[in-house]
């Protein structure tokens, strides 16, 4: 029965290997190692344990498990292998009483790459789980004046105060926004609550961005940049109780109110957003 999933997912990971390997890329998982050897970094961190997106799982520590896997954690391995046997078996323990033993994983720029439990990641992503239990270490970048650092330390000290690790913005500034559009003081925690509330908003905001009617208005902002816009726009006290057709309104007038004629290729959001 499971033996038909490994099939189907192998074909699918040997298609995308051998795409990305057509476009001059590696056809394996990215690998932390590598990329640290040509970056600075200031420490790191233990978070413990904690509940990260699979969707930002985006490879592996070293080397010696890179191959065995494609870039989205499709399995490589031919089926007569053992590990073939074991991830079929993992799927018929995911089945039968779910994965629930946490992977070890290490965090760089808000991305996480895996130690142990690859093939516990490449199963579950299969089956389209949305998150995984994961003891994590961070790696902080340096602090080296660039654009993609004082977004990631500003992410760092956002996540102090929530907790939240699924979030992620492509400007400055817009993390200290997005805690004042809630209604919170600059440095004022976030309780559990708070955050199980707001994260049902995320995800009903999330499936609305995803929506193939408003693809046209989402183009080239991250999920949390459209979402920051909304709040700011909305306020956060009304729309996280929104419907989700209220929500796709919503969407749809925020858009329209910011619409004028400009420059093919640029969005009237994009320009808001970095007022």
């Amino acid at each position: 029965m499971y033996m038909e999933d490994y099939r189907k997912a192998r074909q699918m990971g040997l298609k995308e290997a051998k795409r990305f390997q057509s476009r001059g890329g590696s056809p394996y998982l990215p690998v932390l190692d590598e990329i640290l050897a040509v970056e600075s970094t200031s420490g790191e961190v233990d978070l413990g344990l904690v509940e990260i997106p699979i969707e930002l799982i985006v490879g592996t520590r070293s080397t010696g498990r890179s191959q065995a896997f494609s870039h989205s954690f499709l399995p490589l391995m031919d089926e007569e292998s053992e590990f073939c046997h074991k991830w079929v078996s993992l799927c018929k323990a995911h089945m039968d009483s779910g994965i629930t033993d946490p992977i070890k994983v290490y965090e760089y720029m808000h991305t996480f790459y895996v130690v142990e439990g690859h093939k516990r990641v490449s199963v579950l992503r299969w089956f389209g789980a949305v998150s995984i239990p994961a003891e994590v270490t961070r790696v902080l970048p340096a602090r080296d004046g660039s654009k993609a650092s004082i977004i990631y330390y500003e992410f760092v000290d956002f996540y102090q105060l929530t907790k939240i690790n699924y979030l992620w913005f492509s400007g400055t500034g817009r993390f200290a926004r997005l805690q004042a559009a809630v209604g919170k003081a600059p440095d004022e925690v976030w309780t559990d609550d708070e955050r199980r509330k707001f994260f049902s908003f995320y995800t009903r905001f999330s499936a609305l961005y995803g929506d193939k009617d408003t693809k046209e208005l989402s183009t080239r902002l991250t999920v949390a940049d459209a979402m920051l816009l909304y709040l700011e726009f909305f306020g956060y006290d009304q729309v996280k109780n929104f419907s989700q057709t209220e929500l796709k309104d919503g969407f749809l007038q925020l858009h329209k109110a910011f619409s004028v004629k400009k420059p093919q290729g640029l969005n009237p959001l994009k320009g808001l957003l970095n007022r």
